[in-house]
């Protein structure tokens, strides 16, 4: 049985998509995977969800793509929040080593931690 229900990857990278994507359900991690090539993306279909409907449990949020960027996805996911009745943990997938990235995450209170590129069954078996 998987451990999540739903998960939104917000991915730019078509390769590190099929990757995340085939480790999740290899895993058993969740049951339905929803991808989203960019931020303004994955921000129009959080907007677009029932409010009182599912939400994704856990969010896979890649820092650097085009159109808009993981920063400013969680900036505009701030503004739309307070729509859902659950929120969902968000978990930055990044191969960044620089120490402004991660003060940085750390103004968002949603975002749990970092997860080294590529995603991997022990990364996912860290989540609870």
């Amino acid at each position: 049985m998987a451990k999540f229900i739903d998960v939104l990857l917000v991915e730019d990278d078509p390769i590190t998509i099929m990757v995340c994507d085939r480790i999740i359900k290899m895993t058993s991690f969740a049951e339905k995977v929803k991808s989203c090539e960019n931020g303004k993306i994955g921000i129009d279909y959080l907007s677009g969800l029932n409010q009182d409907g599912p939400t994704p449990t856990i969010i896979f949020l890649d820092i650097n793509m085009p159109v808009m960027n993981g920063w400013d996805f969680l900036e505009e996911f701030e503004k739309i929040k307070s729509r859902f009745s659950s929120l969902p943990r968000i978990y930055l997938l990044s191969s960044t080593v620089d120490p402004e990235d991660y003060k940085k995450a750390q103004k968002f209170t949603l975002v749990q931690d970092f997860i080294s590129k590529p995603l991997s069954k022990e990364a996912l078996q860290n989540i609870n």
